[in-house]
């Protein structure tokens, strides 16, 4: 399933191992789409998104469902 961003987010940065890494910020641009992906976790999640999209500042995502339904919107 893909999903668009409706409501930009602003969010720690995390390392390769899922930790946020201190004072490090990135933004979810509105229009961006990701790609929902129910079978990772890496921080314990309620939902996993990959970007598609090459300038993100986040290669993945992941927030409980309610983030999810108030920030995007379900396209594919």
């Amino acid at each position: 399933m893909k999903y668009k961003c409706i409501k930009e987010m602003c969010l720690p940065k995390c390392d390769g191992d899922g930790f946020e890494i201190p004072n490090e910020y990135g933004f979810v641009t509105v229009g961006s789409i990701w790609e929902r992906d129910d079978g990772t976790s890496f921080i314990g999640g309620d939902v996993h998104l990959d970007s598609l999209n090459d300038d993100s500042d986040f290669g993945w995502l992941e927030m409980p469902l309610e983030d999810l339904r108030e920030n995007f919107v379900l396209i594919e």
